[in-house]
C-alpha cells in the first residue's frame, strides 16, 4: 500500500521584527492586503472561530482557528476555493511558529501539513507561500510590499 501523502511544505524566514509585528502581519486585514495577493483577513483568533481571506470581496481561503497564542503561535485549517481544483481538495493545516531568533530578529517558520501528492492545493501553495513570506519579510524590514514602488 503507497501513501499519497505529500510530504510537509515547511519553510522559515528570519525577519527583523518583533514578535508582535510579526503576528499583527499574519493576523491584520491592513498588512494581508500589502503582501498576501490582496487579500483581507476575517476573524477573531479565537481558537474554534472561523475565519475567512477574500479578494475584492471574493472569497479565496476559509478555514477555522485552531490555536491561537499571541504572538507566538497560530494553527488553523485551509482550504483554499479560488480555483475549482482547490476547491475540490480537504482542507489541510497551517501552522505560523514565531520565535525570537536573536534581539530584534525573529523567526517565523510555515508548515503547511495534510498535503496531498499531486493534488491542486499542493502545486500551488509549494509556490504561493515563498512569495507570501517574502513579501511578509519585505512589508515588516522596510515598509513597503515587494511590488510597492
Amino acid at each position: 500500500m503507497t501513501s499519497t501523502a505529500a510530504p510537509d511544505f515547511v519553510q522559515a524566514v528570519d525577519i527583523r521584527a518583533t514578535p508582535e509585528a510579526v503576528w499583527r502581519a499574519i493576523t491584520e486585514t491592513d498588512c494581508t492586503l500589502r503582501y498576501y495577493y490582496d487579500s483581507a483577513i476575517e476573524s477573531t483568533f479565537e481558537p474554534g472561530a472561523p475565519y475567512r481571506m477574500t479578494t475584492d470581496g471574493e472569497l479565496q481561503i476559509e478555514g477555522s482557528i485552531l490555536v491561537a497564542d499571541p504572538p507566538r503561535r497560530l494553527v488553523q485549517t485551509f482550504h483554499g476555493v479560488w480555483d475549482d481544483g482547490m476547491a475540490a481538495d480537504a482542507a489541510t493545516t497551517v501552522t505560523w511558529e514565531i520565535e525570537e531568533a536573536q534581539p530584534g530578529v525573529c523567526r517565523l517558520t510555515l508548515v503547511h501539513d495534510g498535503l496531498v501528492a499531486g493534488s491542486t492545493t499542493l502545486e500551488q501553495v509549494s509556490g504561493g507561500w515563498p512569495f507570501i513570506l517574502s513579501g511578509l519579510k519585505t512589508l515588516l524590514e522596510t515598509g513597503k510590499g515587494l511590488a510597492e514602488g
